[in-house]
């Protein structure tokens, strides 16, 4: 889990480079949700927004990931506002 992610453009590739043992990261910092995998799967991006500051989003949001056996076995992006 990271704070800031740095600029959009970019960011998967980015994360994977500075976080290269890990099959997922936290981020936030934007407060915009963001669900992406890579192509090949084995790394995925999540932030979870916000539920009180949504930042030109059109809702409030938290975020949901179920691990099972230490691997992501589903997210969702939750509206809560």
């Amino acid at each position: 889990m990271v704070h800031d992610s740095g600029p959009a453009a970019g960011r998967l590739a980015r994360l994977r480079g500075r976080f290269p043992d890990a099959g997922l990261v936290v981020f936030g910092h934007s407060h915009i949700p963001l669900d992406v995998a890579s192509a090949d799967g084995g790394f995925r991006i999540f932030n979870p927004g916000s539920p009180t500051d949504r930042r030109r989003q059109p809702h409030g949001t938290l975020g949901v990931l179920d691990i099972a056996d230490g691997q992501v076995a589903g997210a969702k992006i939750v509206p809560v506002t």
